[in-house]
């Protein structure tokens, strides 16, 4: 349900600056999300296609480019990029780890016209 209410944020932030910047409809919305949010790309295109009716989104598309979780360890002073957010360090096992990628979510670009 996280989906909703980042979808409608969504929206509403590109409607303001599809205002912002003159433009009359948004054609495509280029969107990084990481992998550590959990954000399903099925559920926001899901509510995307309800919440983009009478908006300048009416005709777009969303394009996902997820980034992978990257974790460092102060242990062994590795970086590794891991699939499950399991937080321990591949190399050596260690806890001792930062999230260096993969929390992010946002509007790369916006293109329209």
């Amino acid at each position: 349900m996280h989906e909703f209410s980042v979808t409608r944020s969504l929206v509403e932030l590109c409607e303001q600056e599809a205002s912002r910047n003159n433009m009359k409809t948004v054609r495509r919305i280029n969107l990084k999300v990481g992998k550590f949010t959990g954000f399903s790309p099925d559920s926001i295109n899901f509510y995307f296609e309800h919440l983009k009716a009478d908006t300048r989104c009416h005709s777009a598309c969303l394009v996902f480019e997820e980034i992978p979780i990257k974790i460092a360890c102060r242990d062994c002073h590795g970086q590794h990029v891991i699939e499950e957010p399991t937080l321990l360090c591949p190399k050596c096992g260690s806890d001792k780890i930062e999230l260096v990628s993969g929390r992010e979510f946002f509007v790369a670009s916006i293109e329209g016209e």
